[in-house]
């Protein structure tokens, strides 16, 4: 027959056990979950209850903070506490940038614009 010991052989036969040390943690986990999922939901807002009369107060006009906030943005680039306004900054910068080396693909050289005194040189057909 076989030259395993009949103990040996039953051991080796042995079912693993339940486990349920596995089973007891999966279970507190999800009646955890659970319970905090119930005591949030029940618990009233706070934010709400500390302010009771926030809905009486009368709401600011919006287009009018809306005018003030542009003003003040508009005000800030025209120059109000800068050095110069934006439109001579912008004069500046694009003056320097649009030469006749210029490599760099933006912004292009503008188009050099004919001289009002030269008349404009007519092509002939031949």
């Amino acid at each position: 027959m076989s030259s395993i010991p009949p103990n040996d052989l039953m051991a080796s036969q042995e079912s693993p056990r339940f486990p349920f040390i596995t089973v007891g943690a999966a279970a507190g986990v999800l009646f955890a979950f659970l319970f905090l999922m119930w005591f949030v939901t029940t618990i009233p807002n706070v934010p709400d209850s500390a302010k009771p009369d926030a809905k009486n107060e009368p709401r600011p006009d919006a287009a009018a903070k809306l005018d003030e906030v542009n003003g003040r943005n508009e005000a800030a680039l025209n120059g109000v506490g800068a050095k110069m306004s934006r439109d001579e900054a912008r004069g500046k910068l694009l003056g320097t940038l649009k030469g006749p080396n210029d490599k760099m693909p933006f912004p292009t050289p503008e188009p050099t614009a004919p001289k009002k005194d030269e008349p404009k040189k007519e092509e002939k057909k031949p």
